[in-house]
């Protein structure tokens, strides 16, 4: 019984706490919830296609991709962490959410608007510490 509870327990708490990071799947699908025309770019030339050494550390392998949102492409990163996505936002003046580095997304304002209603991210200032 003790078992029952404490299983009961920790699933109230895992579920109440608010996670830092979101999954590949959570952030297509918010994307997609919003507008239901994105797709993934797939790239047929290897000169075009992206990789984490373009990236500054932290970066997960495999995790760079296109997507192309109302005609205009952008590129999502997966970071180990949200004070790494925010550095390398900073480092590249672009917009980052929780764990994601949303990149060529600056000046374009389709993007620029896309992001900030889909994921509430944002473009860290030069001064700004990222933690």
């Amino acid at each position: 019984m003790k078992n029952i509870i404490f299983l009961v327990f920790s699933l109230i708490l895992l579920s109440c706490s608010e996670s830092k990071t979101y999954t590949p799947m959570q952030m297509f699908q918010m994307a997609y919830d919003f507008d239901k025309s994105i797709e993934e770019v797939r790239v047929k030339d290897k000169a075009d296609s992206i990789n984490c050494g373009m990236y500054p550390e932290g970066c997960i392998p495999m995790s760079p991709k296109r997507f192309k949102i109302r005609l205009v492409e952008m590129i999502v990163v997966q970071y180990r962490s949200e004070a790494q996505a925010c550095a390398a936002a900073k480092k590249l003046d672009q917009y980052y959410v929780r764990n994601w580095l949303l990149d060529d997304v600056k000046g374009e304002p389709v993007l620029e608007d896309f992001v900030k209603k889909v994921y509430s991210a944002s473009n860290p200032r030069p001064d700004q510490e990222c933690e």
